[in-house]
């Protein structure tokens, strides 16, 4: 399957109109770590690269399926947001990877039963790794269109107990376990974060980073190579060089970056919450982008968990939690995910 390859087209963005906040966060984050330097030694073939990611430690889930990870985020974020379930107007439920149960049941249904909000919309999502700060969007774009309310947000991946392997399946990215969910609300008077702008940059030329030669019929012996990230990405970056991503990257930070804080360095932005990508794709592509760097990021938090599939940047802003922020106070979520896409949100302590 060739297609021709796109270049990126206009960058959609939303105004946060009705006003939109961020009321309440929870994450569920697993007591098991998995230390990266013992890991790398069952890989002879991969060891320094493995090491060569940064990660300290990964998360990693034992007994939860992600469904139940999602519940206890979703119930600790509820509660943080003094939001009671039946509330809710929408309720979105992002992640990459497989949910354990048949293919076709639906995690947001499942959670809306659990937590008894039948009069909320229920959506299940699979938009890559930007798919939480995608949700975000939408949902902002849902309550205005529907008279406000509240919505929830939830994402959540485990790793393990598949053909995964969260150490070798991907390039610069070791896989963590967890669960992150974040409320929303167009009530004016809420207290929280309050979002004052947002960014998406969309490159559909870089699809074919996850996609296969060919489709392939479902097989046990296939599974494998389903889960192969590595492979899809080495035929890609043969084809079209390195670069291509590379810059692609790069010119997406910086609209970004020119978008939401046009006049450069902010002295209200305390944090940046990126992707818990591997240390040197950080370093190459995002950290010179914004004001602080590595120093204003919460890569003392990533390195310890890993890339959570879709939930780090929320994961990363309920870590936040334990600080202290005066109003005004600005953090930017970043986002990026396969598709390509990338987003981010400025946001506002009121």
């Amino acid at each position: 399957m060739n297609a021709p390859v796109p270049t990126p087209g206009p960058s959609p963005a939303f105004p946060p109109t009705p006003v939109l906040t961020l009321v309440g966060t929870g994450s569920y984050l697993p007591d098991t770590r998995i230390d990266l330097a013992e890991a790398a030694d069952r890989y002879p073939d991969d060891h320094d690269r493995i090491l060569a990611t940064g990660y300290a430690t990964v998360t990693a889930e034992e007994s939860l399926y992600p469904a139940d990870m999602a519940l206890i985020a979703a119930e600790r974020a509820l509660a943080a947001a003094g939001v009671k379930p039946g509330d809710l107007r929408l309720l979105m439920v992002t992640g990459i990877h497989r949910h354990g149960h048949k293919r076709l049941w639906s995690p947001a249904s499942w959670l809306q039963s659990q937590l008894g909000c039948a009069g909320a919309v229920p959506l299940t999502v699979n938009q890559g790794c930007n798919a939480q700060m995608l949700g975000l969007e939408v949902a902002a774009a849902f309550l205005g269109g529907s008279g406000g309310g509240p919505a929830l947000v939830v994402a959540t991946d485990r790793f393990g107990g598949s053909s995964f392997d969260r150490f070798t399946a991907d390039y610069g990215i070791v896989y963590g376990d967890g669960a992150a969910a974040a409320v929303l609300t167009t009530d004016p008077d809420a207290a929280g974060w309050r979002v004052l702008a947002a960014r998406t940059v969309s490159d559909p030329g870089l699809e074919g980073l996850h996609r296969a030669d060919d489709p392939a019929p479902e097989r046990p012996d296939l599974l494998s190579a389903e889960h192969d990230v590595r492979s899809a990405k080495r035929r890609f970056l043969t084809e079209h060089g390195m670069d291509r991503l590379r810059e692609a990257t790069r010119a997406a930070v910086r609209e970004i970056s020119q978008a939401l804080l046009p006049e450069g360095d902010d002295p209200r932005l305390r944090r940046v919450v990126y992707p818990n990508l591997g240390l040197k794709l950080l370093e190459e592509n995002y950290f010179p982008e914004f004001p602080g760097g590595a120093d204003a990021s919460l890569w003392s938090f990533g390195r310890t968990v890993g890339h959570l599939g879709s939930g780090d940047q929320i994961a990363g802003l309920d870590h936040l939690a334990g600080e202290e922020f005066d109003s005004g106070d600005r953090l930017l979520l970043l986002g990026a995910g396969a598709g390509f896409t990338w987003t981010g949100m400025l946001v506002e302590r009121v």
